[in-house]
């Protein structure tokens, strides 16, 4: 009679098969997780290289093949846009609105987010209240006591009218962030600034600003994005054609040129330029931060 024994694993190959367990298992998540972003950024390029690619064809080249590349590339809709569409015109009140709210903002902003963070006040709990309350309100809700305020002071058909309510609108969220920015230096530098004589401007301009660029980086960014595509406040507020912005454009040329997909993606590349521009050049510094804005309070 033939007795079999079976073969004990060593601990070394029971160390080893437990290693590959881990890693198979470490590895998997981030797979996953790499083929659903994949997923995910294929989805919102697609539309994205899809108009670019339209805006170069002519009508013939659109209708023939929709998908194909532009073989060979005209600026017709371009210069259509630019000119007959009037985006130059556009362009130009969209950017000096979007550059003025940004000012604002960080100003504003970088003074109420220190003041917040590092200032002890009486009421300043109720002041962070009211901030948490507007962060609440959507601006849908009060853009008629908007309009009425803006037209009883003078100021429609004027960039001030927008500016004014971009900022507005937007300041309590931008006021925490900055806050949660001041909330990671360290008392000791302004400590030492008083103990210098420095006053509480001085240390706010002078100590305490230039230690949160990244934080100042990222609400110019935000606010540029959010003012540049922004459209109810500007379809409201203005109504001359001379102050008009880049998404009412696009609002009036989808109206009338509604079957021109070459013309309406040539005014998509104006619109969208000046944004993929400015992300791929500060992306890096965007997201920094937002990582460092991130603290508990």
């Amino acid at each position: 009679m033939i007795e079999t024994t079976a073969v004990k694993a060593t601990p070394a190959a029971k160390t080893s098969q437990q290693a590959r367990r881990r890693t198979l298992g470490q590895r998997f998540p981030g797979l996953a997780l790499y083929a659903y972003l994949s997923i995910v950024a294929v989805f919102a390029i697609a539309p994205l290289i899809l108009a670019w690619s339209t805006a170069f064809k002519t009508r013939p080249q659109v209708v023939e093949n929709p998908y194909g590349l532009p073989i060979p590339p005209t600026l017709d809709n371009l210069i259509e846009a630019w000119t007959t569409g009037r985006f130059s015109v556009y362009f130009i009140s969209s950017l000096v609105i979007a550059l003025a709210s940004v000012l604002g903002m960080i100003v504003l902003a970088s003074l109420a987010g220190y003041g917040l963070a590092r200032m002890k006040f009486w009421g300043r709990r109720f002041v962070i209240v009211l901030l948490l309350l507007g962060l609440t309100i959507p601006v849908t809700a009060i853009i008629l006591p908007l309009y009425t305020l803006m037209r009883d002071l003078g100021l429609l058909n004027t960039y001030a009218s927008v500016v004014i309510t971009q900022v507005a609108v937007g300041l309590p969220f931008f006021a925490f962030l900055m806050r949660a920015f001041f909330l990671r230096l360290p008392n000791a530098l302004e400590d030492a600034a008083r103990m210098d004589g420095a006053s509480e401007l001085r240390i706010y301009w002078s100590v305490m600003l230039p230690l949160v660029r990244p934080g100042i980086l990222t609400v110019a960014l935000l606010q540029f994005l959010w003012s540049w595509n922004n459209l109810l406040l500007p379809l409201v507020f203005l109504t001359g054609e001379s102050v008009r912005t880049l998404p009412i454009g696009m609002l009036l040329l989808s109206g009338r040129f509604t079957t021109d997909y070459g013309l309406l993606s040539a005014a998509v590349i104006i619109l969208t330029f000046p944004v993929i521009v400015l992300f791929l050049f500060f992306q890096r510094n965007f997201v920094a931060g937002l990582a460092s804005g991130a603290v508990k309070d």
